[in-house]
């Protein structure tokens, strides 16, 4: 029988380790100092996607009880019995240690900390949890994979986010909801009403919430491209910069198509359809990153 501590790592699903690690690096690329990066980029990994995100995957196994296929992991084990608590003690860890890199790190820890508990956890007196309220899902799980990620990778090294740092922040966060709905539908089932899976793909529908997905997207897209264009027409970063931005909006705009194609029969072929465009979208980031650091 597997050990149980594996049973806690395994319920962690250490697969969104890396994919997790992009949003946080993403504000790391804003960060202007670099020096110390052999050290602030792996603390980065080990607060955000290893203890903050990591610990929202165990809660949210745990109070929502699962067994069937799960983001990243698509076979889970048995729950151990102190799961929910292990997930909530690691982000409570991560918040101890971000009290020690500047205010920035560790109030986006805090932040972090309550909306996965909001998002998973039970409140006495309110019937319903974050993430089974259609719409409220959505801004709770993009936040954490938006600004709430940006402002901590950014601030690492305890420098203070310019407002270029925090509208990159909130736009990011309209991608990440952009990219929510593909993240839900391959769990649902046709018949799926939002009496009987309460979540934002069910209360529009699995083809429209797709759909507004690839408009947000796009949104989020075409404000980078705002914040970017004096820049590029002032010639204000370097060419190589140039190639890696123009290679992120190409990619990142054939995961918004992906993501369109995907909405004329979204029960068909689900988790494939999920992984390409999940990785074409962080993907796409990835060339982002690059320029950011190279500018």
């Amino acid at each position: 029988m597997m050990s149980e501590w594996k049973l806690y790592l395994i319920h962690m699903r250490p697969k969104t380790f890396l994919p997790s690690f992009v949003f946080v690096l993403s504000g790391y690329a804003l960060n202007p100092s670099k020096e110390n990066w052999w050290y602030e980029i792996p603390l980065l990994f080990i607060l955000y996607s290893v203890l903050l995100f990591g610990g929202t995957c165990a809660l949210n196994t745990h109070v929502d009880r699962d067994v069937g296929p799960l983001n990243f992991l698509d076979n889970p084990p048995p729950r151990p019995k102190w799961l929910g608590h292990f997930g909530i003690l690691c982000m409570v860890l991560a918040c101890h240690i971000s009290y020690f890199f500047g205010p920035y790190v560790f109030w986006s820890s805090i932040t972090a900390l309550i909306t996965s508990y909001a998002y998973s956890g039970r409140v006495p007196g309110i019937k319903w949890r974050g993430k089974e309220v259609g719409g409220v899902d959505l801004v709770i799980d993009a936040s954490g994979c938006g600004v709430i990620a940006i402002i901590m990778g950014a601030s690492i090294a305890g420098v203070e986010p310019t407002s270029r740092t925090w509208m990159i922040g909130w736009l990011f966060t309209l991608t990440a909801a952009g990219s929510y709905a593909a993240t839900q539908i391959f769990q649902l089932k046709p018949t799926d009403t939002y009496e009987t899976a309460r979540n934002f793909s069910s209360l529009l529908g699995a083809q429209l919430a797709l759909r507004v997905g690839a408009v947000m997207l796009i949104s989020g897209l075409l404000g980078v491209g705002w914040l970017l264009y004096p820049d590029l027409m002032n010639h204000g970063v370097s060419s190589y910069s140039q190639i890696l931005y123009a290679l992120f909006f190409v990619i990142f705009s054939w995961g918004v198509v992906q993501c369109l194609r995907w909405s004329k029969s979204p029960f068909e072929n689900a988790t494939p359809q999920f992984k390409s465009v999940i990785f074409t979208l962080l993907g796409a980031r990835l060339f982002w990153i690059a320029a950011e650091w190279l500018r």
